[in-house]
């Protein structure tokens, strides 16, 4: 596994921990409520009864919505921190190939400049050869030649 990994799963193991451990808290600490009829729910008619209960449903709704909100945030925020890390990724793998490929292609432009040296050198061994051949010359043990460099003039 690589630092990045196993760094992102830490975060999100801590992240899960904490959320868990708020959650134990919340069921294992006491707490006090007072007594059950503390609102007087009891004695009130039906009308008060009903608007404690729509109360009781908005706070609960309202509660689940601010949390989903609070949610979609923090994935929202994790998604750009390793969107972040990826395109970093990308602008390195990018730079690597960029170099890469402008090797490839001073080895091509090089391969081509030898073989169209090697062709010259051909062409030159091949009109040398032609010119001994017509001349009249008795040793030809002697005309061993070889080209060792070749300038443009």
């Amino acid at each position: 596994m690589t630092k990045k990994k196993i760094i992102k799963i830490s975060i999100i193991c801590i992240v899960f921990l904490a959320l868990l451990a708020g959650l134990i808290a919340l069921m294992v600490l006491p707490q006090n409520y007072g007594t059950p009829d503390k609102l007087g729910v009891g004695s009130s008619n039906f009308g008060q009864r009903l608007w404690i209960g729509v109360q009781v449903a908005l706070l609960g709704l309202g509660t689940v919505f601010v949390m989903l909100v609070l949610l979609i945030f923090m994935v929202t925020l994790m998604r750009l921190i390793f969107e972040g890390v990826g395109k970093l990724k990308e602008k390195q793998s990018a730079k690597k190939a960029n170099s890469l490929s402008n090797q490839q292609t001073v080895a091509a432009v090089e391969e081509i400049a030898s073989e169209e040296d090697e062709e010259v050198v051909a062409v030159i061994m091949a009109a040398l050869n032609a010119y001994y051949e017509t001349q009249q010359i008795t040793y030809k043990s002697n005309l061993k030649f070889r080209v060792r460099s070749i300038k443009e003039i």
